[in-house]
């Protein structure tokens, strides 16, 4: 894969994981906590699959292979790691509208 194409599987992947995330939100906020860590586990394998086209890259330079360097390619690491961060909100997120649930029975 080149680094155009190699960018767009990283923001396509975690595109899709942020949005499965802002659903989980959603659901724990209406108190569907099994569909929210459904989407969490969703996201999870998504990110996961976006994390191995990223490793594949870092492996190429390690091994002497130059990366094209573009705005694309920067783009892309920071929609993944935007993910990846949403993922650890969204975690604490669940366990809030849980927490605020039991609270209130």
């Amino acid at each position: 894969m080149n680094a155009e194409q190699v960018s767009f599987e990283l923001i396509s992947k975690a595109g899709d994981a942020f949005g499965f995330l802002v659903q989980a939100i959603a659901d724990a906020r209406e108190g569907n906590f099994d569909e929210a860590n459904r989407k969490v586990a969703k996201s999870e394998k998504v990110m996961n699959e976006a994390h191995r086209v990223q490793t594949s890259m870092i492996v190429n330079e390690a091994q002497g292979q130059d990366n094209e360097l573009s705005v694309l390619l920067i783009h892309a690491q920071d929609t993944l790691m935007n993910t990846i961060l949403m993922s650890t909100l969204t975690k604490e997120f669940i366990k809030l509208y849980q927490y605020i649930e039991k609270e209130e029975k």
